[in-house]
């Protein structure tokens, strides 16, 4: 009985057949590609014979070696987490015929991990004990090569479904074209030759054999396994925001344990600047560009709504406006207006609320800002307006400036001012005491302020 031969042929067991046919036959399944071994089939399957190459595979350099690894048994052979696998998977092929075929993973005496492919047939000798001869062929490069295509092909697929996209792909040769995501629900009808053949780019006619590969079912997973999909930036090579959007899916295995974290990372910076200019220009005062009277509206209700702290509504008015405009011309009038804008925004704190109302009529929205010295600094300060040093060094009235004479306006300002102490606070009620207190200023001389508190 043969134990084991090392690849060089000299043998490292007992050999009760030394005739020359017998050496031959065992020089030549040494020497044959990936490994042979015959097992018991009973029990944990003891192994009987052992092929040099086997040996080899398992990085092993000598039959004791191998045998200490694995105990010299088929099971001892397999990865334990392997095994219920592959010896369910045996039972059931041989249940039905007399070979078998598995795939299963080993670990080598280095600690890699491998894969092989090991078929089998089940003998009986004369003696009536059961033997599994069985040839096993390293895979795995070929396993890991066709993994990391399916992973390719799912990250794509979930790409592909986040992005709520179409992508298609045209065998030109046999016109057989797969189409990857939902056609139907983005266009309403199935997918047709000219929706992917829109120019002419050969001669030779195109007839497409059109599969759809419907990515519904991972749409519903993505939807299970908490989608997140967001926009945000990070900051770029000169330290300005690159915007993005950040879409991922975390996939689980059966028992809800992570598996894998997919997503993309989705360049929508051109987008987010378009979007940001447009926004603004909505929201912004064409002239002066402050807040429009309707965004600040939609700001300074929004800071009412969940302000608990004090705040106060300002209201600034240019004194006797139409007669600037007279005397002086709109164009005059219009970069009065633009002073007083960049006046306002500049004394004021970044995120307090500048807004052109309307015509002459200015508004400052600041939230945490209530009655005592800062509020009366910044109302003194806002009373002397932008043009205080002009008409400090300008004592012409309008009627007497001549045609020679630089034709610029410095009009005072008058302010209307109401520090709420307990908001949070309509914005019409507390709009309307702003505006009668600016009238009380008017009414008192103009080129003042005057401040209210309410409760």
């Amino acid at each position: 009985m043969v134990t084991f031969h090392r690849a060089d042929g000299a043998a490292d067991g007992v050999v009760d057949d030394d005739s020359v046919a017998a050496e031959v036959s065992r020089e030549f399944l040494d020497r044959v590609p990936g490994g042979l071994f015959r097992y018991h089939a009973e029990g944990a399957g003891e192994l009987d014979y052992v092929s040099a190459g086997l040996v080899e595979m398992f990085g092993c350099e000598s039959y004791e070696e191998f045998c200490q690894l694995t105990g010299n048994t088929f099971e001892g052979m397999v990865l334990p987490d392997d095994w219920a696998f592959v010896d369910t998977t045996i039972r059931e092929q041989i249940s039905t015929g007399d070979t078998d075929r598995v795939v299963y993973r080993i670990r080598r005496a280095d600690g890699e991990i491998r894969w092989f492919d090991d078929s089998g047939r089940l003998v009986e000798d004369e003696d009536g004990v059961r033997w599994f001869y069985v040839t096993v062929i390293d895979i795995t490069d070929q396993v890991l090569a066709r993994q990391a295509l399916e992973r390719a092909n799912e990250r794509l697929e979930i790409i592909t479904a986040l992005s709520n996209d179409v992508l298609f792909d045209i065998e030109c040769g046999t016109g057989e074209s797969h189409v990857y995501g939902d056609f139907v629900g983005r266009f309403g009808r199935e997918p047709q030759q000219p929706d992917f053949v829109v120019h002419r780019r050969c001669q030779q006619e195109c007839h497409l054999d059109i599969h759809s590969h419907d990515l519904s079912h991972l749409m519903q997973q993505i939807q299970e396994n908490s989608l997140v999909d967001f926009e945000t930036s990070t900051p770029g090579a000169d330290g300005e925001p690159v915007w993005y959007r950040y879409q991922s899916v975390v996939l689980y295995n059966d028992d809800g344990s992570p598996l894998r974290h997919v997503g993309r990372l989705l360049d929508t910076h051109d987008m987010v600047m378009r979007e940001s200019q447009f926004r603004k220009k909505a929201e912004r005062d064409s002239l002066t560009g402050l807040y429009n009277r309707s965004a600040a509206l939609d700001r300074i209700e929004t800071m009412l709504n969940t302000e608990s702290r004090p705040c106060t509504l300002i209201t600034v008015d240019v004194d006797d406006f139409k007669a600037v405009n007279d005397t002086y011309g709109h164009p005059e009038g219009d970069r009065v207006l633009k002073e007083l804008g960049a006046f306002l925004g500049q004394v004021m704190r970044k995120e307090d609320v500048v807004a052109r109302m309307g015509g002459d009529e200015f508004a400052i929205f600041a939230a945490g800002l209530g009655p005592g010295p800062a509020i009366d600094r910044i109302l003194e300060h806002l009373s002397r307006g932008p043009f205080a040093t002009t008409r400090a060094t300008d004592g012409s009235a309008p009627e007497q400036v001549s045609e020679e004479e630089p034709r610029q306006a410095s009009p005072t300002i008058s302010i209307g001012a109401v520090c709420c102490l307990n908001p949070p606070i309509a914005f019409e009620k507390l709009y309307e005491a702003a505006d009668e207190t600016l009238y009380t200023a008017k009414d008192a001389g103009k080129a003042q302020y005057q401040l209210r508190v309410i409760e």
